[in-house]
């Protein structure tokens, strides 16, 4: 395996998970793609590309690549060196999560991030030792750390228990973290905190911190105060000033009165967002940045825009947090 130095370790922050923009033939639309990238990355937003929100199973193993060099380069360009990429690499089956974890590797990711394959979803439930050497498998052979990515609804209802994803610990030196983005998150964090209080070779015999992330901006201050690194959530795609400063205010431990109460005006609004956007999924996000930005309104066929009937509900929904972002905007 590679060696880990070269690559940018993961920290604690806030990650955007970038949604791939197409042109009317449906190519990739790499102008919109730098215009939203920028937009998040200079606000201190890591990128991850190529995952649910990403449409990476609508993507070929080409442009998968090709999304990762082009996110390299334009930061780089941009004098964002030392900021890292998160790419998700999972496949339907080992070999396909390691092809995919080495092509990302080479493009200039520095971990990826694996959801459990669906296709086989009761087979795989049937015997958990499957899933625990499925992350072993792939973590051994992955030339760059891997993050343990645990969302049921994606993954045909496959839900890891906080026993299972310790168990993937333990055994593989190699994953980096976890991202939970499922019933009971903040249960599951508690225990698996513990864990690493109670053992800490879990993560003084890594190469990098171990971080827990959470799927939700509306779970992000309790996930905080409960141990947690972060979110990968995608809010930030609409609101990175409000989010930024959510997550400032989370690492603020001597917060006055008047910033209390502002954090929680804005974890409110955040939060009412989270309960609108999630549901709306890559349809929804595509809409809404259609109309705030102008970036493409289509994901890939089979997916069909959403409705203009169903986009003005969104839109609605969506307004006090573009007006939040747009205060926050005006003030800085």
């Amino acid at each position: 395996m590679a060696s880990l130095s070269k690559f940018r370790a993961l920290k604690p922050g806030v990650y955007g998970p970038l949604p791939t923009f197409f042109d009317d033939n449906q190519d990739i639309d790499f102008a919109s793609y730098k215009r939203h990238l920028l937009n998040l990355a200079t606000k201190g937003i890591v990128p991850v590309c190529a995952g649910s929100l990403g449409e990476a199973v609508h993507l070929n193993y080409d442009e998968r690549t090709q999304v990762i060099k082009f996110i390299r380069e334009t930061l780089d360009h941009e004098g964002l060196t030392s900021m890292p990429i998160v790419a998700g690499v999972g496949g339907l089956s080992t070999r396909e999560t390691i092809s995919f974890a080495k092509a990302a590797a080479l493009a200039g990711a520095d971990a990826g991030m694996v959801i459990l394959p669906a296709y086989y979803a009761a087979a795989l439930s049937s015997d958990q030792e499957q899933v625990i050497q499925y992350f072993v498998d792939i973590c051994e052979a992955s030339p760059i750390p891997l993050l343990l990515y645990n969302f049921p609804i994606n993954a045909a209802g496959q839900d890891m228990s906080s026993g299972v994803i310790e168990a993937i610990m333990r055994k593989a030196p190699n994953l980096c973290g976890v991202k939970l983005t499922c019933g009971g998150s903040i249960g599951k964090l508690i225990r698996l905190n513990s864990a690493v209080k109670e053992t800490p070779s879990l993560n003084s015999d890594r190469k990098f911190p171990f971080i827990f992330l959470d799927g939700l901006i509306a779970d992000l201050v309790p996930w905080v105060a409960s141990g947690g690194h972060g979110t990968v959530s995608g809010i930030p795609n609409f609101a990175p000033i409000a989010t930024m400063k959510l997550w400032n205010y989370c690492n603020n431990s001597e917060p006055t009165e008047a910033e209390s109460k502002e954090a929680k005006r804005i974890e409110a609004i955040l939060a009412r967002a989270d309960i609108a956007a999630v549901p709306a999924g890559i349809r929804g996000m595509k809409y809404a940045l259609n109309k705030i930005k102008g970036y493409g309104i289509a994901p890939r066929k089979p997916l069909l825009p959403l409705k203009d009937a169903e986009g003005e509900v969104l839109m609605r929904a969506l307004q006090e947090l573009f007006e939040l972002e747009a205060e926050l905007k005006k003030a800085a």
